[in-house]
């Protein structure tokens, strides 16, 4: 399967998370240390802060109009795949890259960072740690140029 440059980014990023925020450790501690899927809660936790957050874009009078027509299941699916996969956990998404995937959306930064801030308190909610939320405010944050289409291609 040949990669755009865009898909390369995007996927180098995610694999790159989990070593990029453990740099400095010792050899020991990152053996030690559970991933980000892991403090994330895992198989129960992150399917539950992915569910949690649709519900926030749901009720988000700045966004809900993006998921109307959208079926919550399959959006779901999707989204804990993806974040399985880039934060160490065991799952293979197979779905589109994610400046396709938004294409079609044509999404505001203000938009954006309303859906960001729904993550955030869908992950706070579930008694996430600082750091933990951190990371995951990175990833969303090094997700951007690729949502709103403006990553180099």
């Amino acid at each position: 399967m040949k990669l755009t440059i865009t898909r390369r980014i995007v996927a180098i990023t995610l694999l790159s998370m989990p070593m990029f925020f453990s740099m400095g450790a010792s050899a020991e501690e990152e053996a030690a240390a559970p991933s980000l899927y892991e403090r994330l809660g895992g198989a129960d936790g992150l399917p539950k802060i992915v569910r949690d957050t649709i519900a926030l874009h749901h009720k988000n009078p700045k966004i809900a109009h993006f998921f109307a027509d959208v079926d919550d299941d399959v959006l779901a699916g999707h989204v804990i795949a993806f974040f399985a996969a880039g934060t160490g956990g065991p799952a293979n998404y197979e779905g589109r890259d994610m400046t396709t995937a938004h294409a079609s959306m044509d999404m505001s930064d203000e938009e954006y960072d309303a859906a960001v801030a729904d993550v955030m308190t869908a992950v706070n909610a579930n008694g996430i740690d600082a750091d933990s939320a951190a990371e995951v405010a990175a990833i969303l944050e090094s997700l951007r140029p690729a949502v709103m289409g403006t990553a180099e291609s």
